[in-house]
């Protein structure tokens, strides 16, 4: 780190060394050329990352520790001003005052805790994200932002509990986080998936607090890497595929026992079985009708369970989509409220069927228990439909868009670009080319008239 006068000439021609992440040129009484010059600051330095972004910052000791604060950027301070600064800020240590107070909450010292910088984070930025991402985020960093559920259930009980970083850190200060502390937080997590997602949090929160400068440190997540995430191929065949859209587009209910005839005992069982089966069928057409919509608008559940029969221009056969993934609606500048698809009009007779079953809510697959809420799952009705003949027991939902796409792009005369766009692929054709890898029987042809081409 070396010792120069600051000058404006310097620091707008300061750069950071090749190899290295930040470089600090503090303030010293020795200029260029080695004349001495008169007004340098101790504890003034100016540090220049790798990616050009350059800052005043000040070191001091306060209670026997060392500490390094950002004063600001060079867009808004120059060297005059940010030696005012830290004169400022070295009375005020003299007079055994903390320099770094904040004014907004005296209780609050200049070590900010981890779990601090976790409520302001929350605050600041992830309030106002998904809900998903909001729900990762509370599990994996901060449990004690976990809202009271309305109703209490056994669902999740026997799901694997981590321990939050917020719990792990508690009132460690932000900055004394090093690499190994993260190290040894990640451990815990067996999955490679969970891993990411938790190391991605990580990297989130400290970036956020590095931007914001409330630390002067460098991000002790940066060191550690994602794994690698291998996941079991989910083939299926054309038979299968014929099964699965029999069962879906024309669905064979169970038989309702007739119990006219019967009484007492036998009555009463006959119409116990009665109610088990009314409501199973009633599931399952439920389920058949949201399998059907994702199959022919090869749409994700997450667009369909948000949906509202609002969305939807039957009579011309259109879908707003005011919820996608991939191709996203806003612009730096301006939002689009949705985008608009068309859709087959089995699709239009799939959502009727659901205005006439739910005919006071405005979400087309509502929750049973709050008609306000969306459905969040079709356990027991994908469980019975597994059962079927020719459904294998690997089947999920997302493989109907999947399989949908599959379909559409081996020899059927559409354009890949045109599949991209209307599934909301984020742009690139990499994501509509992985899904030639789930049907085999349709490549078949190629490896025939490759044979034939050679003779064989």
């Amino acid at each position: 780190m070396p010792n120069i006068y600051l000058t404006d000439e310097l620091v707008s021609g300061a750069s950071c060394p090749a190899k290295k992440d930040q470089e600090i040129y503090w303030d010293y009484p020795i200029g260029e050329g080695g004349a001495v010059r008169n007004g340098s600051v101790a504890g003034l330095g100016l540090r220049v990352t790798a990616l050009g972004n350059k800052t005043f910052v000040h070191a001091y000791v306060f209670n026997q520790k060392r500490h390094r604060k950002a004063l600001g950027s060079t867009i808004l301070l120059n060297v005059a001003s940010a030696r005012l600064a830290v004169i400022d800020r070295e009375q005020r240590l003299r007079a055994g005052e903390n320099p770094d107070l904040d004014e907004n909450d005296p209780r609050r010292i200049h070590l900010m805790t981890v779990r601090e910088a976790i409520d302001r984070y929350w605050e600041s930025h992830v309030s106002g994200l998904s809900e998903g991402y909001k729900h990762s985020f509370v599990m994996l960093m901060a449990k004690w932002l976990r809202r009271t559920p309305a109703m209490v259930t056994k669902r999740g009980k026997n799901a694997r509990n981590y321990t939050d970083l917020g719990t792990v850190f508690m009132d460690r200060p932000l900055s004394s986080i090093k690499p190994l502390d993260i190290e040894r937080y990640q451990k815990q997590f067996a999955s490679p998936y969970v891993y990411n997602t938790a190391l991605r949090h990580v990297l989130a929160l400290f970036n956020w607090a590095i931007r914001m400068q409330l630390v002067d440190m460098r991000n002790p997540a940066h060191p550690l890497k994602k794994r690698k995430v291998i996941r079991q191929r989910r083939d299926y065949s054309m038979e299968q595929i014929r099964q699965i859209t029999s069962h879906i587009f024309y669905p064979v209910f169970d038989a309702i026992p007739e119990i006219d005839d019967l009484s007492g005992i036998a009555k009463r069982n006959e119409a116990l079985v009665k109610a088990h089966i009314v409501t199973a069928n009633d599931q399952m057409a439920e389920l058949c009708n949201y399998m059907g919509i994702l199959f022919l608008t090869m749409a994700r559940p997450s667009d369909l369970a948000s949906a509202e029969f609002g969305h939807f221009e039957l009579d011309k056969l259109i879908w707003n989509k005011h919820n996608t993934k991939g191709i996203k609606l806003s612009r730096s500048l301006y939002e689009y409220a949705y985008r608009t698809v068309p859709i087959h009009s089995k699709v239009a007779s799939m959502v009727r069927a659901q205005r006439d079953r739910w005919p006071e809510s405005k979400l087309v697959f509502p929750s049973h228990t709050d008609p306000s809420q969306p459905r969040d799952n079709f356990r027991k009705g994908l469980a019975r439909f597994k059962t079927l003949p020719g459904v294998p027991d690997y089947f999920q939902l997302y493989d109907l868009k999947r399989i949908a796409i599959s379909l559409m792009l081996t020899g059927q005369g559409v354009s890949r670009e045109a599949v991209s766009h209307y599934v909301d692929h984020k742009g690139n054709l990499e994501t509509t080319m992985i899904y030639d890898l789930g049907l085999v029987d349709p490549l078949r042809p190629v490896t025939q008239r490759l044979g034939e081409l050679a003779g064989l």
